[in-house]
């Protein structure tokens, strides 16, 4: 296993871009975790990179197959100062001989419909953290946000191959009031040895519908000022991730990210009050590969 940040096959399930805006608590974390294992087996029975046997592949001799876990800390909420733990599982399979390719910790879960030459367009999913009655105890009126989930289409682009890559993940969340994040995402990776270096700047857009969900205050909120935020930017930011390849079974590694909330978000009086614009992740995780009997 020689890939990036961690193996990629025609099924993987990896942690989504909330590692780097706003967490949960522990108990929504295995919510989202449970979830996503749930989407992931649904969704494998419809990955296709428009051949046929793609699912086959889990039943072919020598499938290569990748299980782990990725865990760490983050932001309770979105705009929160205070920290939770997180956990997710990967998995991934490949067919025979198919070389891994690189993805970031961050990237969507996705599944490619279209792939020529450097360019891959497909569905994407999205799983978004919500914000609990303990994160707004201080303020019992403030609405809990739900666990949910946001569906759309990403594209990427190598500028050079395995070494530039450009990524958009467009998504609207399953409720209509959810509204619609715009994701982007640049990574330059550079190998030397068993190691992997990655990383690069993040850009988050939200129509006015997702920033009222995230950071919009209610005129019943008791204490905070009636808050209804514009669309527009909500954070920039940066990544970077380390990965160290033990052997072609072992590979382990190290993710950190730092957004910094803008505009209409930055000026939420839930970001003044409870929060800050400084929102920091870290996560490690480890990743084995095995083949299945021929």
């Amino acid at each position: 296993m020689t890939n990036g940040a961690g193996p990629e096959g025609d099924v993987t399930m990896r942690a989504p871009e909330r590692w780097a805006g706003g967490a949960g608590t522990a108990a929504r974390r295995s919510a989202r975790a449970a979830l996503a294992v749930v989407l992931l087996l649904a969704g494998g029975a419809s990955r296709a990179r428009a051949q046929p046997d793609d699912v086959s592949a889990l039943f072919a001799p020598g499938t290569v197959f990748s299980v782990g876990a990725l865990s760490g800390v983050g932001p309770r909420f979105q705009g929160a100062n205070r920290a939770s733990l997180w956990g997710l599982p990967y998995l991934s399979f490949r067919r025979p001989g198919e070389a891994p390719e690189w993805w970031s910790p961050d990237d969507g879960l996705d599944a490619d419909l279209v792939e020529t030459g450097p360019l891959r367009v497909g569905p994407v999913l999205d799983l978004r953290d919500g914000r609990s009655a303990r994160d707004t105890r201080h303020v019992p009126d403030l609405p809990t946000v739900p666990l949910t989930v946001g569906l759309g289409l990403f594209g990427e682009v190598w500028l050079e191959r395995d070494t530039l890559r450009l990524r958009a993940e467009v998504t609207q969340g399953v409720r209509a009031h959810d509204g619609v994040l715009i994701k982007l995402a640049g990574d330059a990776i550079h190998r030397f040895g068993r190691f992997t270096l990655s990383g690069g700047p993040r850009l988050v857009l939200a129509d006015a519908a997702s920033q009222r969900i995230d950071f919009g205050v209610p005129d019943r909120a008791l204490g905070l000022k009636p808050y209804d935020p514009r669309g527009g930017p909500r954070s920039a930011g940066l990544a970077a991730a380390l990965a160290y390849d033990w052997s072609d079974d072992w590979q382990t590694l190290v993710y950190g990210r730092y957004d910094r909330l803008l505009s209409a978000a930055a000026a939420s009086p839930i970001v003044r009050r409870f929060g800050t614009v400084n929102q920091l992740s870290a996560g490690v995780g480890a990743i084995y590969s095995f083949r299945s009997p021929p």
